[in-house]
């Protein structure tokens, strides 16, 4: 009966140690995943970030004005804010109401000729 119970302790421990090596592996990999991606996402905010300030620091109207008399431009003309489309569904939507806007206008034309 010793013998019985020490070959199952024995038998018990070997298994949770292949069992514990096994899924250490398997961390060990996905935490080497991890580091991968963490690693490629700060390159890429860095690249964000420098992304970031060349479009602030390339589209400062003084920047764009000093870049416009550079190129032999004489006059510069800022555009209304109104002309800015922050999607292209806005853009659309702005387009569709001045297709609707001239359609409108010609048919009046057409109307009054």
């Amino acid at each position: 009966m010793f013998k019985k119970s020490v070959v199952i302790s024995l038998c018990t421990f070997f298994i949770l140690m292949v069992f514990t090596s096994f899924i250490k592996n398997k961390t060990r990999g996905i935490e080497k995943n991890i580091q991968k991606l963490n690693k490629e996402i700060s390159v890429l905010q860095k690249e964000l970030d420098n992304s970031i300030i060349d479009f602030v620091y390339l589209s400062s109207p003084e920047k764009l004005e000093e870049n416009l008399n550079s190129f032999g431009k004489k006059k510069y003309s800022s555009f209304d804010h109104s002309r800015f489309f922050l999607s292209t569904q806005e853009f659309q939507k702005h387009s569709s109401k001045e297709t609707l806007n001239l359609k409108s206008k010609n048919y009046n034309d057409q109307k009054n000729n």
